[in-house]
């Protein structure tokens, strides 16, 4: 059975948590697979535990569905669950069980349960759950009441009989809960039919008679929505239920019926009275099509928020895409019209460079699938230029700024280190996004200032940084102010929604300023412009700095090596071997995965230093490739390094590569000086 996979992140838990606030009966969600966790629970589960808060629920529970059933029907409920997931593709159903409240009271709660396999969580249960506590007692305190009249029903099968006794009493105290009651002489299958409302009636179903399981599945074969018949008629055997009944107690399952031509969601529940007169099966059949249509509203809404939170990212990563894809086109343009000058196009190009480093970043975030559906952001911290950030970041706004006739100024002469360790991406997006914003709601002949100052050192020996962007644009209201920092928020106003798109978000740089242990704050008047102040710690780098320095002065040499390029597109290999060449590296190029394998065995040893592997070509890939010529004979091959050099960039593409026996792997588009650290690793005079 193959698996739907729902994509669950953030912004779609934030709408369900929503919803869920909102619904008037029990809603939780629970991720089954180890370690198990509930993601989230509304206030009426937590009051039907008995419980103060989620917390207090977790701590009761365990945050485990087993600590959420009476132990005694634990292993029923999750054999039933378990098997129904097993052989049902619509993966919904309904059980009923008791539990132990925080006050150690026992209650029955019901539970119509949805099964999801998730992107971000893998497998997880979304529940719906009521108590049925004082229903199910008066269910059994009716039959109980008129157990005497069961006992002269014994034999009657006739409904004008049925209809003299006093079991009347009992659908008429039990018409309110169920669709229809039947009771069933399981030795002789003859039946009666009680309690049934003129809904049911509408369905021409016998009232009475023999051969009820028969009966009952020849009936359903016209009656039942026809992509429930398959499940429901595999189930819905005698043999099968009484085997269930004498295990379990209780047998339960749900359908669709098709009333008056629309499908209508029935759930049956069957239970077996034993007693001195006999065995009697009794089985009721209730109408849960507004439960149901609760559920599915809950889905659509779920769908609705997947597609808008889709939606709204990438409306968000277009703005930032946009901003460095500005500067490069304006660059590009400036370095054609002024070719003659290559001062002009020295800058120009430098710019381009810079513009073009934070949208590979950009696009390198995009790809990280588990990042984006997750919601999870990883820093990566390294040595860091503050100097080279600033400027990068001057170079990426402001064409934007002057497209727009803003001043916009960059001071940063109270920094007294630059070097540090860092996320410098990070860094860079924080600044960048706050600068774009204030560009985007700040009009044509007003300021922008972005100024960077060091304010010492903390108790920790971290450098005190702070970054402030201030404008004298439209400003906020103070009513939307406390809401600046949720995600995709933007205040209600003519000027404010003529401007399209949100960027990255101020909720997302908010949350990378605090993963990086630092603070962001805001002032603003409405008409006078803003101010967006970010203060951060971080760690001197200037021995690092120097070790690196060191090592430079150290590089080694690549001159005379030779390297095997196998590439199938001319574009990349061309810029490859244009590269590689001013590392006076000779290059030799293979067209295809065979091509290049053909050339490494015709090869005398070691005429090859390295080779460079594309993942996707054709005739034979890069991983067939590569362990083909590890299983070419002798040393040589088995030890030759093999580095890939593939747009498959994911982490999943770099762990492939790596069991093909790939020595490392370079992301295209790739930086040179990253290649050649790469060579120099692995063919370098002074390597390791």
């Amino acid at each position: 059975m193959q698996k739907k996979i729902f994509e669950y992140s953030k912004q779609i838990a934030s709408v369900i948590h929503e919803m869920g606030e909102h619904m008037p009966g029990g809603f939780f969600i629970y991720k089954s697979e180890p370690p198990e966790e509930v993601l989230y629970a509304n206030k009426p589960v937590l009051d039907i535990y008995g419980c103060e808060s989620l917390e207090d629920f977790k701590k009761l529970t365990g945050a485990t569905f087993r600590g959420m059933v009476h132990p005694e029907d634990y292993s029923r409920i999750s054999d039933f669950i378990a098997e129904h997931i097993k052989t049902s593709d619509e993966h919904m159903d309904y059980v009923e069980y008791r539990i132990v409240r925080k006050d150690g009271a026992v209650r029955w709660v019901d539970d119509y349960f949805h099964h999801l396999n998730t992107d971000a969580f893998g497998e997880v249960y979304t529940v719906f759950i009521s108590d049925i506590t004082e229903k199910r007692e008066r269910f059994v305190s009716e039959l109980e009441g008129h157990k005497a009249t069961i006992e002269e029903l014994h034999g009657s099968v006739s409904r004008a009989n049925a209809e003299r006794i006093t079991f009347g009493r009992v659908a008429q105290a039990l018409a309110g809960d169920y669709f229809s009651i039947y009771i069933v002489d399981p030795d002789t299958d003859q039946f009666v039919e009680y309690s049934s409302t003129s809904e049911f009636d509408r369905l021409g179903v016998e009232k009475e008679g023999s051969d009820f399981f028969n009966v009952s599945r020849r009936n359903m074969e016209r009656l039942i929505y026809p992509e429930d018949k398959g499940r429901f008629m595999a189930v819905f055997k005698k043999e099968r239920i009484m085997t269930i009944l004498k295990r379990d107690g209780s047998f339960t399952t749900k359908y669709r019926l098709v009333i008056d031509g629309v499908p209508t969601y029935v759930s049956m529940k069957a239970t077996l009275l034993e007693d001195d007169a006999g065995r009697r099966l009794i089985i009721g059949t209730n109408n849960i099509n507004a439960q149901m249509q609760r559920e599915e509203e809950y889905r659509r809404k779920m769908e609705e928020a997947k597609t808008s939170a889709k939606n709204d990212f990438l409306a968000n990563m277009s703005h930032d895409i946009r901003t460095p894809m500005n500067a490069i086109v304006g660059y590009t343009n400036i370095a054609r019209s002024r070719w003659e000058e290559p001062e002009v196009v020295k800058d120009a190009l430098d710019k381009i460079a810079s513009s073009s480093h934070f949208l590979l970043s950009l696009i390198n975030d995009i790809l990280d699938i588990s990042k984006i559906e997750s919601g999870k952001m990883q820093l990566s911290t390294a040595p860091c230029d503050l100097d080279e950030l600033f400027h990068r970041i001057e170079d990426i706004t402001v064409l934007q700024a002057k497209n727009k006739s803003l001043d916009i100024t960059y001071n940063h002469d109270k920094v007294q280190h630059y070097k540090v360790l860092a996320d410098e991406l990070r860094i860079e997006q924080i600044l960048i996004n706050i600068v774009s914003n204030a560009i985007k709601y700040t009009p044509a002949g007003k300021s922008i200032d972005l100024i960077a100052e060091e304010l010492g050192v903390d108790e920790d020996g971290k450098i005190k940084y702070r970054f402030v962007v201030r404008d004298t644009g439209i400003g906020i209201s103070e009513d939307y102010l406390p809401h600046i920092f949720e995600s995709f928020t933007r205040e209600e106003k003519t000027t404010v929604n003529r401007v399209q798109g949100t960027g990255l978000g101020l909720a997302i740089t908010a949350r990378v300023v605090e993963m990086m242990g630092g603070k962001i704050s805001v002032k603003s008047r409405l008409g006078e412009g803003s101010e967006f102040t970010v203060e951060l710690s971080l760690e001197s780098a200037e021995t690092e700095e120097r070790l690196a320095e060191e090592a430079e002065e150290r590089t080694s040499s690549l001159s005379g090596k030779h390297i095997l390029l196998v590439e199938d597109n001319a574009i990349n290999a061309e810029i490859a071997r244009m590269i590689l060449e001013q590392y006076e590296l000779t290059v030799d190029l293979a067209e295809n995965g065979r091509i290049g394998v053909n050339k490494v065995q015709e090869a005398k040893d070691g005429l090859y230093s390295a080779v460079l592997m594309d993942i996707q070509m054709p005739e034979m890939n890069g991983y067939d490739a590569t362990r083909a010529i590890r299983a070419l004979p002798g040393d040589y091959p088995k030890a030759l390094p093999i580095i890939a050099m593939s747009a498959n960039a994911y982490d999943e593409d770099v762990r492939a590569c790596l069991d093909a026996g790939m020595n490392a792997h370079l992301a295209k588009p790739f930086r040179p000086d990253e290649l050649k650290k790469l060579l120099e690793q692995y063919i370098g005079d002074n390597r390791q």
